[in-house]
């Protein structure tokens, strides 16, 4: 029995270079699991307050239940390097030989044997298993990150929705004002006789059309602001404060720059990577398994009634090569690894199309945001207040006024939807490259 401890490290073979691998993998999983463990716990009330971007993205790191998820996973893929890099069960057995049929006592047996056996792979053969399971754990805890980045992202992009909900609803309410403004300008007027009794009715139909807009508007601000509970593990109807000033991207970026990034940072890419290396180390394990025998040891105890204890030995190998089976799974891992190449091909080009898609959308956006604060506000707030001025000196009609507010209305909501457009497409364009790229303050 003294044999068995030579038996682990036979049977892994050398020193494996992915130990060291195990190690980060393990301290990285530990730190996730202290950071959820000693996190405060979520404050509701804060929330029912005035809310920034930042603090709904850290809850959300912190509540969402597919980041849990993933989590759990994660940590159940580096129990599975443990398990798949242990040797089967040693076996233990009892066997009694020759027992008379009319006195079945085992003292009356030829012999009594009691055995120990172990089954162990060909040397090298665990070491394989082991480095394919952890390629793969540590391909589940990328996706972890990968799916970290896609929840920041919708965070973000429902944060900006629930924003520009909220900026509509304080425009139409704005301009009810304005068009109460109007009326009574009007009833002045046409008690003077200057204007027909239309120019009063025109204001009483746009402010019941605004009243029909404002209702549309709170329902659509009641589902970006569900969609941010969903996101924050909350009840859909939970209180959310409103959202504070955005202040617009002013950072420049590269494309060329953005896309090496991209292929160097993003944690999908390197999941496809662990999943190439994998499929790697399963087909060099289903390749030796296919000509490389595995053995059976074992060691038994005789004792044998009225003779001298005895012991036996026993050595047993499989012949892999008789049957095909294993040269069938040896080709079998080959069309996977094959497949897992072009997986990782098809994501590298998809992550290179997500990075000019959002760089093209975030430079689109800068230029109408540009064009909307220096030209479009400014002149159009002045042409109300020339159409105001006029109409009051009988110089414009109604309908001049009318339509220069609602050309000011229209501006308002559009600016307001292009630094909206410009802040999605920046938290996309960070999604896509894996990495933050704001400036903090």
């Amino acid at each position: 029995m003294r044999f068995l401890p030579v038996l682990f490290p036979l049977a892994l073979g050398c020193a494996a270079a992915w130990h060291d691998d195990l190690d980060r993998l393990r301290d990285d999983l530990e730190t996730l699991r202290a950071r959820h463990e000693s996190a405060s716990a979520p404050d509701d009330r804060g929330l029912a307050e005035a809310v920034d971007l930042d603090t709904l993205v850290r809850e959300a790191r912190f509540r969402n239940p597919d980041l849990r998820e993933l989590a759990a996973r994660s940590r159940a893929g580096l129990e599975e390097v443990r398990r798949a890099g242990s040797l089967d069960d040693p076996r233990l057995k009892f066997e009694t030989e020759g027992v008379p049929f009319r006195d079945a006592s085992l003292n009356r047996a030829e012999a009594n044997m009691i055995g120990l056996g172990q089954a162990v792979p060909f040397p090298g053969n665990l070491s394989l298993r082991s480095e394919a399971a952890l390629r793969d754990a540590e391909g589940m805890h990328q996706m972890y990150l990968e799916r970290e980045r896609e929840i920041v992202a919708r965070v973000k992009r429902a944060y900006f929705e629930y924003y520009v909900l909220t900026k509509e609803l304080e425009i139409h309410r704005e301009h009810v004002g304005l068009l109460e403004g109007f009326e009574k300008i009007s009833e002045v007027k046409f008690r003077t006789g200057a204007v027909s009794q239309q120019d009063i009715l025109r204001p009483q139909v746009e402010q019941v059309l605004l009243h029909n807009e404002v209702l549309v508007t709170e329902q659509r601000l009641g589902s970006a602001r569900a969609a941010i509970n969903v996101h924050l593990h909350r009840l859909p109807d939970a209180p959310l404060g409103p959202p504070r000033e955005i202040v617009p991207v002013e950072e420049t970026f590269d494309l060329k720059d953005l896309t090496m990034r991209a292929l160097a940072a993003r944690p999908e890419l390197k999941a496809a990577e662990l999943r190439v290396r994998a499929s790697k180390a399963g087909l060099t394990l289903a390749d030796r398994e296919a000509v490389l025998p595995d053995f059976e040891l074992g060691v038994d105890y005789w004792q044998v009634p009225e003779e001298k204890d005895a012991f036996g030995a026993m050595l047993a190998i499989n012949l892999p090569w008789l049957t095909g089976k294993k040269s069938a799974e040896a080709r079998r891992m080959g069309h996977l690894l094959r497949a897992d190449e072009a997986a990782l091909d098809a994501a590298r080009n998809r992550v290179r199309q997500e990075v000019l898609d959002a760089h093209l959308r975030v430079e689109a956006a800068r230029k109408a945001l540009a064009l909307y604060r220096a030209e479009l506000l400014p002149k159009s707030g002045q042409a109300v207040e020339v159409s105001r001025a006029s109409y009051e000196k009988d110089k414009a009609s109604f309908l001049e006024l009318l339509d220069s507010e609602r050309s000011l209305r229209d501006v308002k909501l559009r600016y307001h939807q292009s630094l909206a457009s410009l802040e999605s497409a920046a938290a996309d364009l960070e999604r896509a490259v894996g990495a933050d790229l704001r400036r903090k303050p």
